[in-house]
């Protein structure tokens, strides 16, 4: 009875020794991504407006304003990159209690070409790990009001990123 039991334990312990010590065989292999290729996987596959995103007063006098707006492009493994692209950011009114916060569209500015490496240089904090736009507002918002900031980002392939930030704006 001890043998057969020794036996089994060599068995057994045998088997699970020679089931998962050896090498995966996916190992040194990169995801795809979204581009169909290796160097697909380093390009953005998301967009996400950074909280530090507001906006400011520009002076004291008549209001001017501006929207400081951060961005992250975010690539398949979830690091930040940099990337050329064109930018659009949209400002909406905000609707509490819906389903649909989005309100009419008051800001609406020229597309953000970063495609040029100077200009794309211009706009990246290398320290943040993301995109910088000083975009002039064209118009007063009341103490506390709130708004609804959508940015889009068009790829060199051709894909729009998106993402929505609820934005309030206090007056100081």
């Amino acid at each position: 009875m001890l043998k057969t039991a020794v036996v089994v334990i060599f068995a057994v312990a045998g088997v699970i020794c020679s089931t998962g010590c050896g090498p995966d065989s996916s190992a040194g292999r990169v995801s795809s991504g979204t581009g169909g290729d290796a160097l697909g996987a380093y390009m953005p596959s998301e967009v996400h407006i950074v909280g530090l995103t507001e906006i400011t007063p520009v002076s004291a006098g008549p209001w001017q304003g501006k929207l400081n707006a951060y961005v992250d492009l975010v690539d398949s493994f979830g690091c930040c990159v940099k990337s050329p692209g064109l930018f659009r950011f949209e400002l909406y009114e905000f609707v509490p209690r819906s389903s649909q916060p989005k309100g009419k569209r008051i800001f609406f500015p020229q597309d953000i070409d970063l495609t040029d490496a100077t200009e794309n240089n211009k706009h990246w904090r290398d320290f943040l790990r993301a995109y910088q736009f000083e975009l002039p507002l064209n118009f007063s918002p009341k103490p506390d009001e709130s708004f609804v900031l959508e940015v889009t980002f068009t790829t060199p392939q051709g894909n729009r990123l998106r993402d929505t930030f609820h934005i309030r704006y206090e007056s100081q």
